[in-house]
C-alpha cells in the first residue's frame, strides 16, 4: 500500500468565475479536479492508495490492540487504563478513540465515502477496462471491510451507499439493523468477488486485494454473525443489560436458524479451503524438528512475507512508519527499546506443555520451572527470564556481556541477605537499562520482534497479516463444532496442532470440550493478529477470563546455592542459583475489570449530536434506548 506523499485528491471541482481573459481560466497546474480522477488511470489508482491508507499503521502501532484485552499490558498506561477498566463513556472511547486502534468512526466513514465515490462514477472512467473492473472490486471489498470493522465494534450502524451531495434536505441516517448492515456488507462481497475474479497473490500488487481476500473476509463476516453475541436467545441468557436493551435490532443476526448461520459460515471457509489460490497453510518447517528448531521456525515466519498471507499490511524500512519500528516498541529496556506491551501472565500459562497437557501453577515441576518444556510457539512469542536473546549494546554489555532476558532478581554474594540489595536485572524496572521503559509483567514480546542489525531502535522491514490462510481454517473448525460436526473439526484441528509439535485429540468427543481447545489454540496461534479482542466479545466469555477481570505477572527471584561464592557479574545458571517465581497482581498498574457495556462500544457524544436519529449502545447513558 502507498500513502500518498505528492497528489492531493480534490473532491469537487473548482469553481472559476466567468471572465474574458483566457488565462484566468487555465487550471492551476498543481490541482487535480474530481474530473481528472476518472481520466486517467494512474491518478485513480493514487486516490485508492489513499483508502487503502486507512490500514496506515495495521496491527503495527506503539499501542496495540492486545492491550486491550488479555494478551498483553501496555506499560505505559495511557488509555488502556480506562478500556480495561470498564470506564469507557460516549465521551471518552478509551484507546479505540485514537486514529491507533484503526476503529474510528469519523476515519472509517471518510474512506466509505470514498469507495462510494469509485462505485458510483468509475464506470465512466475514460481509461482502459482493465484498471476500472480492478479498482472497482477493490472498492467494494474495502467498503465491506470498513463496514465490518464498524459493526464489530458497534453493531448495527448507519449505512451510507451512495454520496451525499450540497444542498440535500436531510444528511441524518438511522442505524440500520444489524442483519440487514450484514446482508449489505456480504452484498459488496459478492459484488468484490465478481469484479476481483481474476486477482490472485501472484498477478496483484501486494496489500491490494484479491479475490482470496475477498473470500477469506467473507468467512469472518458469517463467522462474527454466527456467534453467540449476536444470536439473541443466546446473548440475552448470558447478559441482563443485552436482555433490557430497547433496540435489540442493533445487535441480534436474524436471518435463518443458527444452524442455517454456521453452515453458511463453514461453506464460505471450506470454499477458501478448498482453492486457495496460492495459499496454504505454513508447516512451520516441516516435521521432525526439535522444540526449538520448531520454535525458531515459527518466530522466522512471522519475520516476512508467506503462503498464509491472504491480506497484509506491508512496511519497508526506509518509510518512517510505525510498522518498521517494532523492535524499539516492544523490545527489553535493557536494550535501549521501550518496554511497550508486555505478555501477561494470564495468556503465558495458556501455553501448554510440549506433551500438549495443561501448565498448571499446582504442579510442583510446573511452578519450579516454568519456563521448560512447553510447546514451541512459547519460545517464539514471549521473552522470559534467562532466555538467550542478543549482544546488548555496548554501554550495556558492559553490566550483561551474555545478552541474556534478565527480569529477575538476582543475589550475587551471600552476604546479601535481603532482597533488595540483591542484582536487579538490566531489563527489570530498577535494572541499569531503560527502567523507566522496563516491564511490569516479567515478559516482553518476541513475536514480530527483530532487530535489524543487532539493535531495536534501527528500522525494519515487517509484514502485519489482516488476514491469513490459518484463520480461515480455524473458522471452519470453529463452524464445524458448532454444528456438532466433531470429526471434521478434529481432523483440521489435528492439523493446526501437529505443525506446532503438539499432539492430536482424536481422544475428545465432547462439543464443550472440543470448544474449550479451539479457543485456546486461536488465542495462542492468533495472538497479537488483533483477534482476541473481538473473539472473546463474541464468544462472550469475556466476564470469565482472568486476564479481563484482573492481571496478573511474574516476580523472579534467584538465590546463591549453598557453598557458591561472591559472583563478579550475573548469568542465569542453575548449577549456581535457586530460582523462585511467584505469580504476582498488577492491579496498581490496571484495575481490570468487565462490564457487559463492553461488549459494543458507544457511539460517541459528538455523533449522536449531530445526528438525532443515531440510537446509543446499551449500558451508555447519552440517549434514551
Amino acid at each position: 500500500m502507498k500513502q500518498l506523499n505528492i497528489i492531493y485528491i480534490l473532491l469537487a471541482s473548482l469553481l472559476i468565475s466567468s471572465c474574458s481573459d483566457d488565462f484566468l481560466n487555465i487550471k492551476p497546474q498543481k490541482e487535480i479536479t474530481a474530473d481528472d480522477l476518472w481520466k486517467e488511470s494512474s491518478l485513480a489508482e493514487a486516490y485508492m492508495y489513499d483508502i487503502y491508507f486507512t490500514f496506515q499503521d495495521a496491527g503495527f502501532t506503539e499501542e496495540l490492540q492486545a492491550s486491550a484485552c488479555d494478551e498483553s499490558l501496555f506499560t505505559h498506561g495511557r488509555e488502556f487504563r480506562e478500556t480495561n477498566s470498564g470506564a469507557v463513556t460516549d465521551v471518552n472511547l478509551g484507546w479505540f478513540g485514537k486514529t491507533q486502534s484503526g476503529h474510528q468512526w469519523e476515519r472509517l466513514y471518510k474512506n466509505i465515502r470514498s469507495c462510494n465515490d469509485f462505485i458510483e462514477n468509475i464506470d465512466d472512467a475514460t481509461f482502459d477496462e482493465k484498471y476500472k473492473i480492478q479498482l472497482k472490486g477493490e472498492a467494494y471489498f474495502l467498503r465491506a471491510y470498513f463496514y465490518h470493522r464498524l459493526t464489530r465494534a458497534f453493531g448495527g450502524i448507519p449505512m451510507v451507499l451512495k454520496l451525499t451531495q450540497l444542498g440535500e434536505d436531510d444528511y441524518t441516517i438511522a442505524r440500520s439493523s444489524y442483519t440487514d448492515c450484514i446482508d449489505q456488507i456480504l452484498s459488496d462481497i459478492d459484488n468484490a468477488a465478481e469484479y476481483l475474479k481474476d486477482r490472485t497473490f501472484s498477478n496483484t500488487q501486494k496489500g491490494r486485494a484479491t479475490l482470496a481476500a475477498v473470500l477469506a473476509l467473507k468467512a469472518r463476516v458469517l463467522t462474527d454473525a454466527a456467534s453467540d453475541l449476536h444470536d439473541e436467545a443466546t446473548a440475552t441468557s448470558k447478559s441482563s443489560l443485552l436482555s433490557s436493551y430497547g433496540n435489540k435490532e442493533l445487535l441480534f443476526y436474524t436471518k435463518g436458524t443458527r444452524q442455517d448461520r454456521w453452515n453458511a459460515a463453514k461453506n464460505a471457509a471450506k470454499a477458501l479451503m478448498d482453492n486457495p489460490m496460492g495459499h496454504a497453510l505454513s508447516t512451520y518447517g516441516g516435521d521432525g524438528l526439535s522444540v526449538e528448531e520448531k520454535a525458531e521456525a515459527i518466530w522466522k515466519f512471522f519475520l516476512s512475507d508467506n503462503e498464509e498471507s491472504i491480506f497484509s499490511r506491508y512496511f519497508i524500512d526506509t518509510k518512517d512508519e510505525s510498522g518498521t519500528k517494532m523492535p524499539v516498541f516492544n523490545g527489553p529496556s535493557g536494550y535501549h527499546a521501550w518496554g511497550g506491551n508486555t505478555p501477561i501472565q494470564e495468556f503465558v500459562d495458556d501455553y501448554l506443555i510440549a506433551d500438549g497437557s495443561k501448565f498448571d501453577w499446582n504442579n510442583p515441576e510446573h511452578k519450579a520451572h516454568p519456563y521448560k518444556n512447553r510447546e514451541p510457539r512459547f519460545y517464539a512469542n514471549i521473552m522470559y527470564d534467562g532466555m538467550q536473546w542478543i549482544q546488548r549494546p555496548s554501554d550495556y554489555a558492559v553490566t550483561d556481556p551474555y545478552g541474556m532476558i534478565q527480569t529477575g532478581y538476582y543475589q550475587t554474594d551471600p552476604a546479601q541477605t535481603k532482597r533488595d540489595q540483591y542484582f536487579p536485572g538490566m531489563d527489570t524496572r530498577t535494572g541499569g537499562g531503560e527502567n523507566w521503559n522496563a516491564t511490569y509483567t516479567g515478559y516482553y514480546l518476541k513475536k514480530y520482534i527483530n532487530p535489524a542489525d543487532g539493535d531495536h531502535r534501527n528500522k525494519i522491514n515487517a509484514v502485519f497479516p489482516f488476514i491469513r490462510f490459518t484463520e480461515v481454517v480455524m473458522n471452519y473448525v470453529e463452524a464445524c463444532i458448532e454444528l456438532n460436526e466433531l470429526a471434521e473439526a478434529k481432523k483440521y484441528l489435528n492439523i493446526l496442532r501437529n505443525r506446532v509439535g503438539l499432539p492430536s485429540v482424536d481422544q475428545v468427543n465432547d462439543q464443550s470440550e472440543l470448544r474449550r481447545i479451539y479457543q485456546r489454540e486461536r488465542r495462542v496461534e492468533l495472538c497479537y493478529e488483533e483477534q482476541r479482542y473481538w473473539d472473546i466479545r463474541r464468544w462472550m466469555i469475556a466476564p470469565q477470563q482472568a486476564g479481563i477481570t484482573g492481571v496478573h505477572g511474574i516476580d523472579v527471584v534467584a538465590t546463591l546455592k549453598p557453598g557458591v561464592g561472591k559472583q563478579e557479574r550475573y548469568v542465569y545458571d542453575e548449577s549456581k542459583w535457586d530460582y523462585t517465581y511467584t505469580v504476582i497482581s498488577l492491579s496498581g498498574q490496571e484495575a481490570r475489570t468487565w462490564l457487559d457495556k463492553n461488549y459494543f462500544l458507544p457511539i460517541h457524544r459528538d455523533e449522536m449530536n449531530r445526528n438525532d436519529k443515531l440510537i446509543q449502545n446499551p449500558g451508555y447513558t447519552t440517549k434514551s434506548e
